[in-house]
């Protein structure tokens, strides 16, 4: 989802799904998520606690926990500055470089044959569906063991919620239930089976089909074979043309960035998988000029680095890395981004430090790991972060301890670490929800100033509406593990369309009058270990409608900027209005909260 063309995209994601394996159950946390955020931008992220604020943010700063895993999607980190890669052409790397040419250019051949292993390809599946199941058939048996399986792990989770002693009869209602659907399951794989089974059988009989397909299979081959074994021409391995020779070389330079940062081992290991990739897709006769298939083949080990040039002076290859960092699983790349290009603010400054460790030395450390710089180097950016965080005496105040320090003090320091080594993106998680509201505005207002200062993207993560509408340039409004509504901050407070965010807006305390009862969204979110079908918020949601509990509403445009993931947009639902309690609320809030701009 992109909302603004004018400004340069800093990090994308694509369709991102976040799970996480806790004992023995898998917790779907992030739920197929689209997000463009844009270089020196602000941008909050809200919702109620377990939405998936946090876990989102942890997802493109490589800080998921060991059980968190990311089953699809991508998230492209676009920074020229690691994104640009320099090699030496010394004699190890030229060493790989001509193996990966080599490789490549025996591959190359491969792909004279293409349309006859294409065709070879279909000859196969045709056998293969002559002995196996018909499409029609493998989806309507995937369908019913999908639903089965289902229900068993639902039953399952159910289980977990029961008391032993309180719930004794639900309990063996459940189990015997599960023990059904179990039987129900077994039943459906035996019928797959028998009908597989029957498949083969009756294809064996037909010998006459059986002899036609080989046939056709013997034809195209000695046809392939014919097309690949051309004579060598002189200069020219394999009888390759001029233009498939210049891209391998190309291709070879992108081996050659992509693995050399690894370690020999890995290199080794790397170049087998790509060895194997290469040979497919030439043998398919996909384009190797399109950047997106050479993205999917480098995918198998690491993400690609796009070859630029080759500097004859100097024997230096440069390149252009496209970071995905939903692929990426060496630590040397994660301590690239995280900290020096991506650094976050947590919400409680007193554990985010070292008790025993001066406050000083702390960020110096964080500056000697990700700075080409001398200690005494480091000890000045030390002071000057600490000044320009509003340390009072920063030369003297070097080996003070954490606990010298009052809490906006403290909270001020851990925003100095963050910003030591000049991030990209500073992602503020609650950063002022343990500090008291004059210290709330203090700490806001410097971020907000080192922003203009220092030119960084902010992403604020909050349940505070009202230091929303005064920090925030866009918001995103997360429910279940989804985005469900995002625009700017004017269209969120002053237009939102999104059910969810009418209640989030709902509930903030100064639209309440003296002695009422402070509105509070009814129910609670859905379980996420559970499938959710239609609109996650339906079952908490007044406005729902039939199709909000049967099908999940698409993300609808209001306008360039605005988008929302709700049924009300569609143009065959009724016409309802936002609650009147909300309208004209930006007014309300800049009269309560403190203009951090002030």
């Amino acid at each position: 989802m992109s909302e603004n063309n004018e400004k340069k995209v800093l990090l994308s994601l694509r369709n991102v799904e976040v799970k996480f394996n806790v004992r023995g159950r898998i917790l779907t946390a992030i739920r197929n998520v689209s997000l463009d955020i844009y270089e020196n931008e602000s941008l909050a992220i809200v919702g109620e606690s377990g939405s998936g604020k946090s876990v989102l943010t942890k997802t493109f700063a490589g800080m998921l926990e060991t059980n968190g895993f990311i089953p699809n999607g991508s998230i492209i980190f676009s920074d020229d500055e690691i994104s640009k890669t320099e090699v030496k052409m010394d004699e190890k790397n030229r060493k790989t470089y001509e193996k990966a040419l080599a490789m490549l250019n025996k591959h190359s051949v491969l792909e004279r044959g293409a349309a006859e292993f294409n065709q070879m390809n279909e000859v196969n599946n045709r056998i293969k569906y002559a002995k196996s199941l018909t499409p029609d058939e493998e989806i309507s048996f995937n369908d019913r063991l999908k639903q089965v399986s289902d229900s068993i792990v639902d039953s399952n989770n159910y289980l977990w919620t029961l008391d032993k002693k309180a719930d004794a009869d639900e309990i063996k209602k459940t189990e015997a239930k599960i023990k059904e659907l179990e039987k129900q399951q077994t039943e459906i794989e035996n019928e797959k089976k028998a009908l597989l089974k029957k498949r083969t059988e009756e294809y064996n009989a037909n010998s006459s089909a059986a002899q036609e397909y080989q046939n056709r299979l013997n034809q195209l081959k000695a046809e392939r074979d014919r097309k690949i074994a051309a004579e060598d021409q002189p200069g020219n391995p394999n009888g390759l043309s001029d233009a498939v020779i210049e891209r391998n070389k190309k291709i070879a330079y992108e081996i050659l960035l992509s693995i050399s940062r690894y370690p020999l081992k890995d290199q080794i290991v790397f170049m087998r998988k790509l060895d194997k990739a290469f040979e497919l897709a030439m043998s398919l006769g996909e384009d190797l000029n399109d950047p997106a298939v050479l993205n999917k083949i480098f995918e198998v080990c690491t993400f690609r680095v796009e070859y630029r040039s080759y500097d004859e002076a100097t024997r230096t290859v440069h390149g252009y890395a496209i970071i995905d960092c939903a692929k990426i699983k060496y630590t040397q790349d994660w301590q690239k981004i995280r900290g020096r290009r991506i650094a976050t603010v947590f919400q409680d400054p007193m554990t985010s430090l070292n008790p025993v460790i001066t406050i000083g030395k702390q960020i110096q450390t964080v500056i000697l790991k990700h700075q080409n710089c001398t200690q005494a180097e480091a000890r000045e950016r030390t002071i000057d972060i600490m000044r320009k965080v509003g340390i009072p005496d920063p030369e003297t105040r070097f080996d003070d301890y954490p606990f010298e320090y009052s809490g906006g003090m403290r909270q001020r320091i851990v925003i100095a670490i963050a910003l030591s080594c000049q991030p990209k993106i500073l992602i503020c998680d609650e950063p002022t929800t343990a500090l008291d509201v004059t210290i709330q505005a203090q700490i806001i207002r410097l971020i907000k100033d080192l922003q203009k200062e220092l030119g960084f993207t902010t992403v604020y993560i909050t349940h505070d509406l009202g230091v929303v509408a005064n920090v925030a340039e866009r918001v995103a409004v997360l429910y279940a593990g989804q985005i469900v509504e995002i625009g700017t901050v004017e269209e969120i407070f002053y237009d939102p369309k999104h059910p969810y965010t009418w209640a989030l807006l709902s509930s903030l305390p100064q639209l309440s009058t003296k002695g009422s009862e402070l509105f509070s969204i009814p129910g609670t979110p859905p379980s996420l270990y559970n499938k959710i079908v239609g609109d996650a918020f339906a079952p908490r949601n007044k406005y729902a409608m039939a199709i909000d509990l049967v099908e999940e509403p698409p993300m609808f445009k209001v306008s360039e900027t605005h988008y929302a993931k709700t049924w009300l947009l569609d143009p065959k639902a009724p016409k309802i209005d936002p609650p009147e309690n909300i309208r004209n609320l930006h007014e309300k809030i800049a009269k309560t909260y403190i203009d951090f701009d002030e």
